[in-house]
């Protein structure tokens, strides 16, 4: 029997969550080698490979009557996978930032190419086969979930039918009349952004008749309603990239639409929201063409018109999929730990020849602070999150990549708080209550 790969545990070559297991196993009967060679590229849409190999490793049989081997995916790329991206993104204004309130790629999707070569007596053979695999790079699925590989098919957005969007909020079903919709809450003050592939430029049939190539939009749309009426429309055509595997980010917050100027050519017919009354806002995206076809659901922002006394915050961090948000309203604690810093003395002359003070030394210090680092944090709490909420919370729990926006500002934070009792909300109220550090040193 000749070389092929095996489908029973093996990831469609299409986009999948990056920390699962993703078994891909070969074989070859019919031929006598000592050992296989692996090697991994760079893989674009379009089918080729760029640059030179990321990986070259000799992978032994397994059985030696069909030369069979398996390896987990994951471990041979996780080494490349550009999760400081994340972080990096932020400083970019590519996250969440209201200075581009376009829509921006986020480099957190990468394809790579696997190529299996024998090796008999030294001599590496003519290429047996190649499979591509295309990780989203912070994509998470928990070991509990199914002992190998599970799709994410529906977070393509092929058409209407599917949720689309990267993100682990439901879908939440609307009047026959209206779409169905993704379902935020956000403040006037709120920035916020979702995640979504683009991958017209691939050709993968991942299921009968539906291809890769079916997600594939090129215009953002944005709806500002108010009692069920449209009171301002804005297109976003951003540049897609045709070269590489990537995923979008497409601001959803009312501060980044509130920060386009009514000169911006983007909008069909200019709405203030800061001045303006509006229920919600609606963001899809759509295939531009006669007619034009609405790639996933939409996504709903609904007005948070809660009043508050104090300054709310807003945690950003990394889901299952793509990027999530959650507000908290209640009081926040701004706290600053300076406890590691260190006091030296000086020995200095203060006087003169006449045991005077010289003066204007009289005020001098005969102690002084060295330079030192401590640590700045925050502790969040909310009483009235949802079921939905809190099920985003405890994703929260295991995040690796996570900011807080504090007083108009984000800052790089990690989660302090280790334990979490979750429970449904009910009519009574149950508080949530956080601390989280700043993950830079605050400079004393």
């Amino acid at each position: 029997m000749a070389f092929s790969f095996g489908t029973t545990l093996a990831p469609p070559e299409s986009p999948v969550e990056l920390r699962q297991t993703s078994y891909l196993t070969w074989s070859d009967s019919a031929v006598t080698i000592d050992t296989w060679l692996v090697e991994i590229y760079p893989l674009r849409m379009d089918g080729t490979t760029t640059g030179d190999s990321l990986v070259e490793a000799y992978v032994a049989p397994v059985t030696s009557s069909n030369n069979f081997a398996r390896i987990d995916l994951k471990d041979f790329v996780f080494p490349f996978a550009q999760t400081e991206l994340w972080y990096a993104n932020i400083n970019f204004g590519h996250r969440a930032s209201i200075t581009t309130a376009g829509v921006k790629a986020s480099d957190l999707a990468q394809g790579y190419q696997l190529q299996v070569y024998s090796v008999t007596n030294g001599v590496k053979s003519a290429l047996q086969g190649s499979y591509n695999y295309i990780p989203l790079n912070l994509a998470t699925k928990q070991p509990w979930d199914d002992g190998s590989f599970d799709n994410i098919f529906e977070y393509y957005p092929i058409d209407d039918t599917v949720k689309g969007w990267l993100t682990d909020r439901n879908v939440t079903a609307a009047p026959v009349t209206e779409r169905d919709y993704i379902r935020y809450d956000m403040a006037i003050e709120d920035e916020g952004i979702a995640d979504i592939l683009q991958m017209g430029a691939y050709d993968y049939e991942f299921e009968t008749g539906k291809n890769t190539n079916q997600a594939n939009w090129d215009k953002v749309v944005v709806v500002i309603y108010n009692d069920g009426i449209q009171q301002g429309i804005l297109n976003d055509t951003p540049t897609i990239g045709t070269l590489n595997f990537d995923a979008y980010t497409v601001p959803i917050g009312p501060s980044n639409l509130a920060s386009i100027p009514s000169s911006d050519s983007r909008w069909v017919f200019y709405y203030d929201i800061e001045s303006n009354p509006w229920d919600y806002i609606e963001i899809y995206c759509v295939k531009q063409g006669s007619p034009a076809l609405q790639k996933g659901q939409a996504i709903r922002v609904y007005q948070d018109c809660r009043p508050i006394k104090h300054k709310p915050a807003q945690l950003m961090f990394q889901g299952s999929k793509g990027t999530e948000f959650l507000r908290f309203d209640g009081r926040v604690k701004d706290t600053f730990d300076t406890s590691n810093r260190q006091t030296f003395s000086l020995e200095a002359t203060f006087t003169d020849e006449f045991g005077e003070i010289v003066a204007g030394q009289q005020f001098l210090p005969n102690t002084v602070l060295g330079l030192s680092q401590g640590i700045r944090g925050f502790v969040l709490s909310e009483d009235f999150f949802t079921n939905e909420e809190r099920e985003l919370f405890k994703l929260a729990m295991v995040s690796r990549q996570m900011a807080i926006r504090y007083d108009g500002k984000w800052y790089p934070v990690r989660l302090k708080t280790s334990n979490y009792v979750h429970e449904q909300a009910s009519a009574r109220l149950l508080p949530i209550n956080c601390e989280f550090e700043i993950a830079k040193p605050l400079l004393c």
